[in-house]
């Protein structure tokens, strides 16, 4: 059942009017609004305006930091040789800075100077006082080996060990012998008052001051004590032994003279006075040899104790100190070196901050690198040409200012339509036609097509996307007709359909996702549903509805309403997942392939967090982050250059947080990026930027095209 409709338009939006008189299947009334279908050739061609570009261009671009202003440039057109002048910018600012920064660089050097020679002199300093450490410990080294007596038999002949004999066998000795009676009985009671006998002298009880002696010499894990030469503390117990056995000695005297004196007072050959003389002076001596012995006592237990106790701290503390004066030489060393490294790097980068505004100072007088026509840059070659430079603009860095092409090879640069691209590869043939140069055609191949459509096709009042397409032309051009940036016209020859049914664009209508003909019959005009292939800017191949011989309506008959058919049932959409469900504080209308074109991208309005996504989600999304350089750059007016800055300063950010895996940072400063570009854009669109709704023209949309479609009063063709 077919029910007409009041409204039709065209299927295809760059259909092309085209009129049938005079065309070999046209009616034979001629009739302009019918046509005969018949059998034959379909070329399939992408037609675009192109741009004429060099080959091969060298593209000369500011080199100074900042903005600057052009105060020369070499007139544009002008026939330029290599090293020729042709752009000078106004450097005066940098001057000054530069006679500011030399003064830094000067006092760099010399704090970088001073601060060498003030580690020279450290280093003697602190030379000086490991000497002197190193000195104190080797003295007390020497004055403990003097004490205790030198180690491997270095000195004399005499070792401790023979001190030990000798001491030995002084405690061995036997003891005093009593003094006997006197002879005569009489002299003791004659002289009551006289002294008594000394005690007895015993040795034998300081035979435990030998032991002492040999641990006191002791010295752990220094060898045996006994097998050093001896010192000092040999010496000094040796010198105490002789006074024992000297006082001994001269014990032993006094005893026989004290004795022969008893004998004599007995006989009364000597006075009393005499007797008691000797008796004083045998009890004196007695005294000396057990003082001696004391003497040996308190040698050994205490004062020699007390030197060996004193030379060893001493020498412990000095192996102290040197390792303390070590320990602050290196750290002295250390500050020295970091005090010199902070110094050389202060003087680095003042030294590069100077060696940079000489750089720049030098980049503002720009040379020719090749020789070539001089052609003036656009301030935004990306957004549709723009102004060009002049004397008296302010140039960024890195921004264009003349190129200078070598026009011996060129090519065009065209902008292939998104519903268009995908036909169009590299090694095709193509066909120019040059403004300048009405009835010439040149040909040429395609050598490159972008992958990726321009960052900023998508700014502006439509929502087309273009890719950049790249074609060689094959002939030279040696005498400079063709010049840089003329206006072309490229067709690329995509494919030839061979026995098909070729009918005009005009022809084809469409009731929504439909497409069907007018064709005369017996009966009068009659919509039949087609089914429809590929086509070119003319011609659409029909592949079911009509046959050769039929004769077709270009304009829908006079007073008969639009038909309405049977629509195809669309297939039911997959479940929306949990995780895929818009939240209300996520729009999800701005992130890169988010879909904010009327149902395009991914997610239909909806978009996630980087924390949902999955790898390879991920992995999209940081492909997808190039288009955000697109909009900063389209949209610098807008934002202003502050801000702009600050928005490709947050992107870099981000893609440094998304290599990192920081999924939470990213998400911070995607959000930051994305508040800033809906601000810039709201002074353009309004919130949302959204471009759906609203009737299509009469031929106006791309197929594919993203723009939403009401019911317009054109016709056009879908796919």
């Amino acid at each position: 059942m077919t029910v007409f409709r009041v409204r039709p338009f065209l299927i295809l939006p760059l259909a092309v009017a085209v009129s049938c008189a005079g065309d070999s299947s046209a009616t034979p009334t001629q009739d302009p609004n019918l046509f005969i279908v018949s059998r034959g050739e379909l070329p399939i061609t992408v037609k675009e305006n192109a741009e004429l570009q060099a080959q091969r261009e060298t593209i000369v671009r500011s080199e100074v930091e900042g903005q600057t202003t052009i105060i020369f440039i070499e007139p544009e057109g002008s026939i330029v040789k290599q090293g020729q002048k042709l752009v000078e910018l106004d450097v005066s600012e940098l001057v000054d800075k530069r006679a500011t920064q030399e003064i830094a660089v000067e006092k760099a050097t010399s704090a970088l100077a001073q601060a060498r020679t003030e580690s020279n002199i450290l280093e003697k300093e602190l030379l000086s006082k490991r000497n002197t450490a190193s000195s104190e410990l080797e003295i007390a080294r020497m004055e403990l080996e003097k004490l205790l007596g030198a180690k491997n038999g270095q000195g004399s002949e005499g070792k401790n060990a023979d001190m030990v004999t000798l001491l030995r066998d002084l405690v061995s000795e036997p003891k005093a012998e009593t003094i006997s009676a006197p002879v005569d009985a009489n002299v003791g009671a004659n002289n009551p008052s006289a002294p008594a006998i000394a005690a007895t002298i015993n040795p034998h009880k300081y035979a435990g001051l030998v032991d002492k002696v040999v641990s006191l010499m002791d010295v752990p894990g220094d060898g045996d004590p006994l097998q050093r030469d001896m010192g000092e503390m040999a010496n000094k117990i040796l010198q105490q032994a002789d006074q024992i056995r000297l006082a001994m000695a001269d014990l032993k005297v006094k005893e026989e003279t004290y004795s022969h004196s008893r004998n004599l007072a007995a006989k009364q050959f000597i006075t009393r006075n005499e007797l008691a003389r000797d008796e004083l002076a045998y009890q004196s001596q007695a005294s000396k040899v057990t003082i001696a012995w004391n003497d040996l006592e308190l040698l050994v237990n205490y004062t020699l104790n007390k030197d060996k106790i004193k030379l060893r701290q001493d020498f412990e503390n000095a192996v102290l100190e040197l390792e303390r004066v070590e320990a602050s030489n290196d750290a002295e060393r250390q500050k020295s070196k970091t005090d010199i490294d902070a110094k050389d790097r202060e003087y680095q980068v003042a030294k590069e901050r100077l060696d940079n505004l000489e750089r720049q100072i030098a980049s503002g007088v720009i040379l020719a690198p090749t020789p070539g026509t001089v052609v003036y840059a656009r301030m935004d070659r990306n957004r549709g040409g723009g102004e060009a430079v002049r004397e008296g603009v302010q140039v960024r860095e890195r921004q264009e200012i003349i190129i200078l092409p070598d026009t011996t090879k060129m090519r065009c640069v065209i902008k292939v339509q998104e519903a268009q691209v995908d036909k169009v590869a590299r090694g095709q043939i193509a066909h120019a036609t040059i403004e300048a140069f009405q009835g010439e055609s040149f040909s040429g191949r395609v050598t490159s097509v972008a992958p990726v459509a321009d960052s900023n096709s998508s700014w502006g009042s439509s929502d087309r996307k273009v890719y950049t397409t790249v074609v060689e032309l094959d002939s030279d051009n040696p005498e400079g007709r063709l010049r840089s940036r003329m206006a072309a016209s490229v067709t690329i020859m995509v494919d030839t359909l061979k026995d098909t049914l070729p009918v005009p664009l005009q022809a084809v209508f469409r009731d929504r996702s439909v497409n069907y003909v007018w064709k005369e019959t017996s009966g009068g005009a009659t919509p039949v549903r087609v089914k429809v292939g590929r086509q070119n800017t003319e011609r659409v191949q029909v592949l079911d509805g009509v046959v050769a011989g039929d004769v077709l309506r270009l304009t829908p008959p006079t007073g008969v309403a639009a038909p309405t058919f049977e629509q195809p049932v669309a297939p039911e959409p997959a479940p929306l997942k949990e995780v895929d469900k818009p939240t209300p504080s996520d729009g999800g209308t701005d992130a890169p392939g988010a879909g904010n074109r009327t149902g395009r991208g991914t997610g239909g309005g909806t978009r996630k967090n980087f924390a949902e996504m999955t790898p390879e989600e991920l992995t999209e999304a940081k492909a997808g982050l190039d288009r955000y350089s697109g909009m900063i750059d389209g949209n610098r007016e807008l934002l202003g250059e502050e801000k702009a800055k600050q928005a490709e300063k947050t992107l870099a950010d981000l893609r440094k947080a998304l290599d990192a895996n920081d999924l939470t940072t990213a998400q911070t400063h995607q959000n930051a990026l994305r508040a800033a570009m809906r601000s810039s854009m709201n002074g353009g669109r309004g919130p949302g930027g959204n471009n759906s709704g609203g009737g299509a023209g009469a031929g106006g949309d791309p197929p594919g095209g993203n723009n939403g479609g009401g019911d317009g009063g054109g016709r056009r063709r879908g796919n």
